[in-house]
Protein backbone atom coordinates (compact mmCIF):
# COMPACT_ATOMS: atom_id res chain seq x y z
CA UNK A 1 0.00 0.00 0.00
CA UNK A 2 1.34 3.46 -0.71
CA UNK A 3 1.89 5.97 1.94
CA UNK A 4 1.34 9.92 1.54
CA UNK A 5 4.84 10.31 0.20
CA UNK A 6 4.46 7.95 -2.84
CA UNK A 7 1.18 9.92 -2.99
CA UNK A 8 2.83 13.36 -3.03
CA UNK A 9 6.24 12.32 -4.63
CA UNK A 10 5.32 9.88 -6.64
CA UNK A 11 1.98 9.83 -7.78
CA UNK A 12 1.85 13.67 -7.71
CA UNK A 13 -1.00 13.89 -5.69
CA UNK A 14 -1.78 17.65 -4.84
CA UNK A 15 -5.40 17.70 -3.72
CA UNK A 16 -5.89 14.58 -0.89
CA UNK A 17 -5.10 16.22 2.86
CA UNK A 18 -2.53 14.15 4.75
CA UNK A 19 -5.07 13.23 7.72
CA UNK A 20 -7.83 12.06 4.93
CA UNK A 21 -4.91 9.94 3.03
CA UNK A 22 -5.68 6.70 5.37
CA UNK A 23 -9.41 6.66 5.23
CA UNK A 24 -9.11 6.91 1.37
CA UNK A 25 -6.43 4.75 0.59
CA UNK A 26 -8.42 1.85 2.95
CA UNK A 27 -11.51 2.65 0.18
CA UNK A 28 -9.76 2.67 -2.35
CA UNK A 29 -8.48 -0.17 -1.75
CA UNK A 30 -12.01 -2.23 -1.07
CA UNK A 31 -13.32 -0.57 -4.13
CA UNK A 32 -9.56 -2.01 -5.80
CA UNK A 33 -10.65 -5.56 -4.77
CA UNK A 34 -13.91 -5.57 -5.40
CA UNK A 35 -12.91 -5.09 -9.24
CA UNK A 36 -10.81 -7.74 -8.87
CA UNK A 37 -13.90 -10.04 -7.74
CA UNK A 38 -15.72 -8.52 -11.25
CA UNK A 39 -13.14 -8.11 -13.68
CA UNK A 40 -9.70 -9.12 -14.93
CA UNK A 41 -7.27 -6.80 -13.97
CA UNK A 42 -3.36 -6.84 -14.87
CA UNK A 43 -0.59 -4.34 -14.43
CA UNK A 44 -0.42 -2.71 -18.10
CA UNK A 45 2.74 -3.71 -19.83
CA UNK A 46 5.63 -1.63 -18.97
CA UNK A 47 4.69 -0.72 -16.10
CA UNK A 48 6.09 -2.45 -12.39
CA UNK A 49 3.32 -4.69 -11.06
CA UNK A 50 3.68 -3.46 -7.29
CA UNK A 51 3.76 0.70 -8.91
CA UNK A 52 0.74 0.20 -10.81
CA UNK A 53 -1.44 -1.30 -8.19
CA UNK A 54 0.11 1.81 -5.85
CA UNK A 55 -0.73 4.40 -8.61
CA UNK A 56 -4.36 3.09 -9.26
CA UNK A 57 -4.68 2.94 -5.68
CA UNK A 58 -3.34 7.18 -5.43
CA UNK A 59 -6.06 7.59 -8.35
CA UNK A 60 -9.09 5.88 -7.00
CA UNK A 61 -8.43 7.95 -3.83
CA UNK A 62 -8.39 10.87 -5.63
CA UNK A 63 -11.29 10.27 -7.20
CA UNK A 64 -13.03 9.56 -4.02
CA UNK A 65 -11.85 12.59 -2.46
CA UNK A 66 -13.13 14.25 -5.01
CA UNK A 67 -16.98 13.10 -4.77
CA UNK A 68 -16.48 13.74 -1.32
CA UNK A 69 -15.65 17.27 -2.12
CA UNK A 70 -18.94 17.56 -4.32
CA UNK A 71 -21.55 15.73 -2.12
CA UNK A 72 -20.01 18.19 1.09
CA UNK A 73 -20.83 21.44 -1.04
CA UNK A 74 -24.30 19.49 -1.88
CA UNK A 75 -25.00 20.04 1.68
CA UNK A 76 -25.27 23.95 2.28
CA UNK A 77 -28.46 24.99 1.41
CA UNK A 78 -28.40 28.36 1.61
CA UNK A 79 -25.74 31.37 2.83
CA UNK A 80 -26.18 35.41 3.86
CA UNK A 81 -22.83 37.28 4.62
CA UNK A 82 -24.58 40.22 6.49
CA UNK A 83 -25.70 39.22 10.27
CA UNK A 84 -24.42 35.90 8.69
CA UNK A 85 -26.76 32.82 8.67
CA UNK A 86 -26.17 29.65 7.31
CA UNK A 87 -28.35 26.93 6.34
CA UNK A 88 -27.32 22.98 5.86
CA UNK A 89 -29.48 19.97 4.72
CA UNK A 90 -28.41 16.60 5.15
CA UNK A 91 -26.46 15.14 2.05
CA UNK A 92 -28.54 13.32 -0.37
CA UNK A 93 -28.97 9.59 -0.64
CA UNK A 94 -26.62 8.84 -3.63
CA UNK A 95 -29.15 6.91 -6.42
CA UNK A 96 -28.11 3.39 -7.73
CA UNK A 97 -26.98 5.19 -10.99
CA UNK A 98 -24.99 7.78 -9.12
CA UNK A 99 -23.12 4.73 -7.48
CA UNK A 100 -22.71 3.17 -10.60
CA UNK A 101 -21.36 5.83 -12.50
CA UNK A 102 -18.74 6.57 -9.73
CA UNK A 103 -17.89 2.74 -9.75
CA UNK A 104 -16.81 3.36 -13.88
CA UNK A 105 -15.44 6.50 -13.12
CA UNK A 106 -13.21 4.70 -10.85
CA UNK A 107 -12.16 1.95 -13.01
CA UNK A 108 -11.33 4.43 -15.83
CA UNK A 109 -9.04 6.06 -12.72
CA UNK A 110 -7.41 2.72 -12.13
CA UNK A 111 -7.45 1.93 -16.07
CA UNK A 112 -4.45 4.84 -16.27
CA UNK A 113 -2.37 2.33 -14.22
CA UNK A 114 -4.05 -1.56 -14.66
CA UNK A 115 -5.88 -3.24 -17.34
CA UNK A 116 -9.33 -4.04 -16.40
CA UNK A 117 -12.09 -5.72 -18.38
CA UNK A 118 -13.94 -9.13 -18.61
CA UNK A 119 -10.57 -10.41 -20.41
CA UNK A 120 -7.16 -9.62 -20.88
CA UNK A 121 -5.28 -9.60 -24.11
CA UNK A 122 -2.02 -12.56 -25.00
CA UNK A 123 1.07 -11.19 -23.58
Amino acid sequence: MPDYTFYREIYLGEDIPQEAFPRLLRRAGAELARMRDLYAVAPRRGLDPEQAQAMALCAIADAMYEFEQEDEARGLASLTVGSVSETYTAPPELCATTLALRAAHYRHEAGYYLQIGRWLPHA
